[in-house]
């Protein structure tokens, strides 16, 4: 009965429905029971949480037991509740045979099984890509762990670690890079080259921002920037590289918001910090492997990129003012909506939810 508990408390964690007295509870089995907390362990690990078949596929378990109870019926699938005035869609709960407890448990240990497991392997194709609106998470040939962000995408030629271990980079990625001293590890992207050994660090290279960011959370990293192959520049832990793409004025913004650290290197490359936010002890660069989107003193411009790749939504601005709003803060759960409303408390202006399209003014 207690195992079953388990897998009912891990399943609701997943799925993002546990109250906080069941993940107290949850803890509590673990601590009497410390072989749940490596399956337990597993299933939350940055990038396997958010992928789609984990929650799904947890969710269902939890389902299955739900219409066991009683407690939902063939019509539940999909409800949607009024926030702010603008309709939300509440996650999609799979419909699922009402099997037997245990059997609904055995879906549970699947889903287990296929996260751990066959997530875990590397995909025939060497390309790796991620919508609008979803994360994935992969292990490449030589055990490299790589995140990868919303609306992204990682390739490797199929001579990968022979004698170099080169992928190429679009969108944003959280790199826990295997060491190997014999085989550097290089990512290129549109603006710079990232030379590693064994390190972890987040690269950020979408095609609409104006700059390419490389954020070092551990080891050493070396930027040669592909305008100038001879400079390269060393990064240290906590320490982080914004290459300018088009003109100066993102480097001089950028300066303006980082720590006393900051080094304009000329008007391309700045060398700061991580931006961090101190009330809720997270680094910005890294917020997303946690599912939370973390906002330091950003234009609303900016912010309107992160909204449209996280909702999959599309964000007009009819004027120009609000563009130039600045904001700080840190949001999980919140829907754009919510998020927006909560913007436009702080400085005001209009908006429109008109499907997948948005309209600021």
């Amino acid at each position: 009965m207690k195992e079953n508990l388990f897998y009912d408390l891990l399943s609701l964690k997943l799925s993002g429905d546990a109250t906080k007295d069941q993940l107290l509870q949850l803890e509590q089995l673990m601590l009497a029971y410390p072989e749940w907390r490596i399956i337990h362990d597993e299933m939350v690990k940055p990038g396997y949480l958010y992928t789609e078949a984990a929650v799904s596929q947890a969710y269902a378990a939890h389902s299955a037991k739900m219409q066991i109870a009683g407690k939902l019926t063939d019509n539940d699938d999909l409800t949607t509740y009024s926030i702010f005035g603008v309709a939300k869609r509440k996650p999609l709960l799979k419909r699922v045979w009402p099997y037997a407890s245990a059997a609904a448990v055995l879906l549970f240990a699947i889903a287990v099984y296929w996260v751990t497991q066959v997530q875990k392997t590397v995909p025939h194709s060497n390309e790796i890509t991620t919508k609008k609106g979803s994360r994935s998470s992969v292990i490449l040939p030589d055990g490299t762990q790589v995140w990868l962000n919303v609306d992204s995408k990682i390739s490797y030629n199929n001579n990968f670690g022979e004698r170099l271990r080169e992928v190429q980079l679009i969108g944003e990625a959280y790199f826990d890079v295997a060491h190997d001293k014999q085989h550097p590890f290089i990512i290129h992207t549109s603006n710079a080259n990232i030379k590693v050994l064994g390190t972890a660090f987040n690269v950020r290279n979408y095609p609409s921002d104006k700059a390419v960011e490389a954020t070092l959370i551990r080891g050493k990293i070396e930027v040669t920037l592909n305008a100038r192959p001879d400079n390269i520049i060393v990064l240290k832990p906590l320490e982080k590289i914004i290459i300018q793409k088009v003109d100066s004025a993102h480097v001089q913004n950028a300066a303006s918001v980082a720590s006393n650290s900051t080094d304009i290197i000329d008007n391309k490359v700045i060398l700061t910090s991580v931006s961090y936010n101190k009330r809720d002890s997270l680094i910005a660069e890294t917020g997303w492997l946690d599912d939370k989107m973390v906002f330091i003193n950003q234009s609303l411009e900016s912010i309107a990129k992160e909204l449209e790749r996280k909702f999959n939504v599309s964000i007009v601005f009819k004027t120009q003012q609000p563009k130039s709003y600045h904001y700080t803060g840190v949001f999980h759960t919140e829907s754009i909506s919510e998020i927006l409303y909560i913007f436009k408390l702080s400085k005001k202006f209009n908006y429109k939810i008109i499907d997948k399209k948005i309209i600021i003014e």
